[in-house]
């Protein structure tokens, strides 16, 4: 299926496409538009034949075949149009992106500072403990939410 821009006047190659920039929606191009047609009956000639026994026959020559009516119609062809995301979108889809790292990340920080809480030393507690504290942060400002303030 073919792939045009927005306005529908440029054709674009998939390969080319940035689909983190906009998405495919299924679309139709006008391709040609068809004239009605009344309907005709089939038009036969008169012709005499004169025979070697000089008898004659009357010959009905098909001279144009009947047509049939047919309304007028536009013929369509089946496209994808690609539609950039509006600035709002692709900030939305950004922050969503980064909730989602952010919330990983923290998973495995939570992971390693409850390796401390169960007596596993490691040496990196206070860096893993600040790293949570910035990313809690971070997450409530993406959610919409004021930061919290961190304890040294």
């Amino acid at each position: 299926m073919k792939i045009y821009n927005q306005e529908k006047t440029q054709e674009l190659n998939k390969e080319e496409i940035d689909f983190e920039k906009g998405y495919l929606i299924k679309d139709k191009l006008f391709v040609k538009h068809y004239e009605a047609v009344k309907a005709k009956p089939a038009v036969y000639g008169d012709k005499i034949e004169i025979l070697p026994n000089g008898s004659t026959q009357n010959l009905k020559p098909l001279i144009s075949e009947a047509v049939e009516a047919k309304e007028a119609y536009d013929e369509y062809e089946d496209i994808q149009v690609f539609v950039p995301y509006t600035e709002e979108e692709l900030k939305k889809r950004a922050d969503e992106k980064r909730h989602s790292e952010l919330k990983a990340e923290l998973e495995k920080i939570k992971e390693d500072i409850e390796q401390e809480t169960f007596g596993i030393v490691r040496d990196d507690y206070a860096q893993k403990k600040a790293r949570a504290a910035e990313i809690v942060n971070e997450l409530r400002v993406l959610e919409g939410k004021e930061p919290r303030e961190v304890k040294e």
